[in-house]
């Protein structure tokens, strides 16, 4: 990881954070420090701290936090650079070099090209409707009850068996060949042989949020060997994971109605457009990206999720759920866990009523989280149900009836197998920390499997160590002539970072540190940075010496030497694929059989 923060570790020490989230916030000052509403989870009691002395904002509740530019970066959903842009703007700090770090991206003459050219193209696929080589592809969309005024809304068209005089067309509209090339549907045999990709298929036109067509998804119309769907390929102007089928209908039309749904595919939106439900996007069996998120948010209105009801489905609403969850984003689930039928199925089997009432059975996403393991049970590792677990903890924290709170333990003691009352002490002990201003630490879950007691004597010296890391270069270097690596995954990456860190500057801070972990391609990030602030908050009477920096040592080592194989094996397992675990559990036991 090269380091190249200097332009932006110089913006951010011109950079009050508390004029910062002050400019999207209303702040309340309370002691030396400035709380308000978190805006990162469903929030009623202010749990956002903002600290003036040490530049950080704190949830202690949802964990979140970090620096100037995190908050700007997260509330803002924008990339990490576009954030250093705006703080500089909002502290009125513009050092030379900040231009390089981030510049919009200007409408050009080849996207002008390109769009007029897949323009002219749907025309011709919806005009072929009226050609005899187009009568099958009606016949095929009436077999869908998708009739003329349906094929014209959705602008679906079909492409004619000779592809070539589909491309010869559009060179005479005067379309080069270069930009036709460009669009993605054209395939080239030789320099004087070229096709239509689409030939012979339904076509059913992508849109971007202005309503330009800007790629196409082709079905075959009789069932032979080739692909059910031909789509257009990553091209200039099309990105699949950046675009959300019919939004530049749904944009207007989710408005009126207050909320969107966000289906599977072209016909579930067909489906619910059928009954007057306009406000429909399909993801196109696509995950949930950064791109989709900040075009939900911008909606400003419920997202209601509705995939398909198998496992699948529901598993990728799952994944979904999550995501909209940790941005912030007001949200429902259909709940059609076990349903085999899809919109477009029930529409046509048991008519509109039967629909409107499947998609007015809705869910919240923690109901949903707790159907979908109880059902399908993917939690395998003591890992991953302890992430539940942790997961779970602000909502239980929000619970204000006894018997709704016993309803949620109960399930998640059937979820993940542990005891009722060991996740009830759990939360007892969370709340007590919370209201202490401590916040949901890690520690809390280490102390979670009190069998364990090697592990936390020392996850306990190695977060000492790393404390006193983030305040003094002496005890990197210690670190780096004594120890070495950490035990704990995340305590490790830090430390790497500090190393590189404390390479490049004369003091620690981390501050600094948190704009190095941004500019790294790590995919776990957040937690990194979530361990980094709550550092930041926490207060260690030790003196960094030499005898404070030994005792760590042996401490840490007396407690490696007594982990188990057992505790070792968990730890390795983590973040590993199925087939890596496998490997892994094999070596184990023939290790364990020849000693």
């Amino acid at each position: 990881m090269a380091y190249k923060g200097l332009i932006s570790e110089d913006i951010l020490k011109h950079a009050d954070i508390v004029k910062v989230v002050g400019s999207y916030l209303n702040l309340v000052k309370q002691g030396k420090n400035y709380k308000a509403v978190c805006p990162f989870h469903d929030d009623t009691n202010p749990s956002l701290t903002i600290s003036p002395e040490k530049q950080f904002f704190k949830c202690f509740v949802c964990g979140t936090g970090g620096n100037a530019f995190n908050f700007v970066q997260k509330f803002e959903h924008v990339s990490f650079p576009d954030a250093i842009r705006k703080v500089a703007d909002i502290v009125g700090y513009h050092p030379e070099g900040l231009e390089a770090i981030s510049k919009p991206v200007k409408v050009d003459e080849k996207k002008e090209a390109l769009l007029k050219c897949l323009y002219d193209l749907n025309l011709y696929y919806q005009f072929a409707f009226n050609t005899p080589d187009g009568k099958e592809g009606v016949e095929y969309f009436d077999s869908r009850n998708l009739d003329a005024s349906l094929r014209n809304k959705y602008k679906l068209g079909y492409a004619p068996k000779d592809g070539k005089a589909t491309i010869d067309f559009l060179l005479k509209k005067g379309h080069s060949i270069v930009t036709i090339e460009q669009t993605g549907v054209m395939r080239m045999i030789s320099n004087t042989n070229y096709r239509d990709m689409n030939e012979g298929r339904v076509t059913f036109p992508i849109c971007d949020i202005d309503g330009n067509v800007i790629g196409f998804s082709a079905r075959r119309i009789k069932n032979d060997d080739s692909a059910k769907y031909m789509n257009t390929p990553e091209t200039y102007l099309f990105h699949k994971t950046n675009n959300l089928y019919n939004i530049h209908i749904a944009k207007d039309a989710c408005k009126l109605k207050g909320y969107i749904y966000v289906c599977e595919g072209f016909m579930d939106v067909f489906a619910l457009g059928k009954i007057g439900i306009d406000a429909a996007v399909a993801i196109m069996g696509t995950a949930l990206t950064n791109e989709h998120i900040q075009i939900l948010r911008s909606l400003n209105v419920e997202i209601r999720l509705c995939l398909d009801g198998d496992l699948p489905g529901q598993s990728a609403m799952m994944k979904i759920a999550r995501v909209l969850a940790k941005n912030g984003i007001r949200f429902r689930v259909v709940d059609n866990q076990g349903s085999s039928r899809d919109p477009d199925e029930i529409l046509n089997q048991d008519g509109k009523e039967a629909l409107e009432e499947y998609l007015n059975k809705l869910v919240d996403h923690n109901d949903f989280a707790l159907n979908y393991y109880l059902r399908s049970n993917p939690l395998k590792t003591n890992e991953e149900k302890k992430a539940l677990i942790k997961e779970f903890l602000p909502v239980l924290l929000r619970i204000n009836s006894q018997i709704e709170l016993d309803t949620y333990l109960r399930k998640l003691e059937k979820i993940t197998g542990f005891d009722a009352e060991s996740i009830r002490d759990l939360l007892r002990r969370t709340r007590e920390s919370v209201n202490a201003g401590e916040g949901i630490s890690r520690e809390l879950f280490q102390n979670f499997h009190p069998e364990r007691e090697a592990l936390q004597k020392l996850v306990t010296a190695e977060r000492e160590l790393l404390y006193q890391m983030s305040q003094n270069k002496a005890a990197v270097s210690f670190y780096e002539q004594k120890i070495g690596g950490f035990y704990d995954d995340i305590y490790r990456q830090i430390a790497m970072f500090m190393v590189e860190y404390a390479e490049n500057h004369d003091d620690m801070d981390l501050g600094g540190l948190i704009v190095l972990v941004e500019e790294s391609d790590l995919d776990n990030k957040d937690e990194i940075i979530e361990d980094l602030t709550s550092m930041a908050f926490e207060t260690h009477p030790n003196k960094c010496d030499e005898n404070l920096l030994n005792n760590l040592l042996e401490t840490i080592n007396g407690e490696k030497s007594r982990i188990t194989d057992e505790d070792i094996l968990e730890n390795s397992l983590k973040g590993k694929s199925e087939l890596e675990q496998a490997r892994i559990i094999a070596e184990f036991r023939r290790r364990k059989m020849n000693k």
